[in-house]
C-alpha cells in the first residue's frame, strides 16, 4: 500500500516511510490503489557489480589473449606482430573501463584516450621501422585535436567555462615536446608541429584574456600560486 502526505498531497510509495519528504508531516495510508512494495531507488550495487564483472571478464580476455600472442610469436619469431596485438588489446581494455567509471571527469577520459592513442601509433611507427609519421603528424595532429576538444567543452559548458582555462596549458606543456625533437631530427617535417604549439598558446591567451579575473583565480586554484 502507498501512503499518502494530506498536507502536500503527494503519494509516498515507499510504504516504510513515516513522514513527509517534504513537510515531515505524519503520512496516512492511501486505499485507493494498491502498489508493489518498493523503496524507489535504483539498485545501483546491483549495477557496479555487473559493470565490475564485465571489466574483469574482459581483463581476463585481454590478458588471456596478450599471452597467446606474445607465446605464438616468441614461437614461430619473425616480426614482433604480437606487440601490437597486444598493444591493441590493453588500449581496447583502458578504453571500456574509463568508458564505464563514473568517478573519472569527463575531460579525464578524453585526454587519457588521447595519450594513450598517441602512445600506440608512436609504437606502431617504431616496430614498423620508425619512418617518424607518428612524430611528424600524429602527435601535433593529436594536439589539435585535443584543442578542439577544449573549445568544444568550454562551448557545452559556458557557465563555467573558465574552469577549463589550465587545460591549454597542459596542451602548451605537451606542444613544446615536437619542438625539442626537432633539435634531435626525430621531427623532420615541423609546419604541423609549429600550428600545434601556436594554437595551444594561442587558445590559453584568449581564455585568459577573456576569463579575466574567474580565469585567473582558476590558474591560482589549480596550480597555487
Amino acid at each position: 500500500m502507498s501512503k499518502k502526505c494530506v498536507h502536500c498531497h503527494i503519494k509516498i510509495l515507499d510504504s516504510k516511510a513515516d513522514v513527509c519528504p517534504l513537510c515531515y508531516g505524519v503520512l496516512s495510508e492511501d486505499d485507493s490503489d494498491t502498489i508493489v512494495e518498493r523503496n524507489g531507488y535504483p539498485d545501483v550495487v546491483a549495477r557496479r557489480r555487473r559493470i565490475t564483472f564485465f571489466l574483469r571478464l574482459l581483463l581476463t580476455i585481454c590478458v588471456s589473449g596478450s599471452f597467446l600472442c606474445a607465446a605464438i610469436n616468441v614461437i614461430n619469431k619473425g616480426f614482433p606482430w604480437s606487440i601490437i596485438a597486444v598493444s591493441s588489446l590493453m588500449y581496447i581494455f583502458i578504453e571500456f573501463y574509463l568508458f564505464f567509471n563514473p568517478d573519472v571527469h569527463i575531460v579525464t577520459k578524453i585526454s587519457v584516450t588521447i595519450l594513450f592513442a598517441l602512445l600506440f601509433v608512436v609504437m606502431l611507427d617504431v616496430v614498423t621501422g620508425f619512418g617518424k609519421w607518428s612524430l611528424n603528424y600524429c602527435l601535433p595532429g593529436a594536439l589539435l585535436l585535443f584543442n578542439v576538444l577544449i573549445v568544444i567543452t568550454m562551448f557545452i559548458n559556458h557557465r563555467r567555462w573558465e574552469s577549463y582555462t589550465w587545460l591549454p596549458l597542459l596542451s602548451i606543456a605537451f606542444a613544446i615536446l615536437p619542438l625539442v625533437f626537432m633539435k634531435y631530427d626525430l621531427v623532420t617535417d615541423p609546419i604541423v608541429s609549429e600550428i600545434a604549439f601556436i594554437s595551444s598558446v594561442l587558445l590559453f591567451l584568449v581564455g585568459l584574456i577573456l576569463g579575466g579575473t574567474k580565469a585567473r583565480q582558476e590558474l591560482k586554484r589549480r596550480f597555487h600560486f
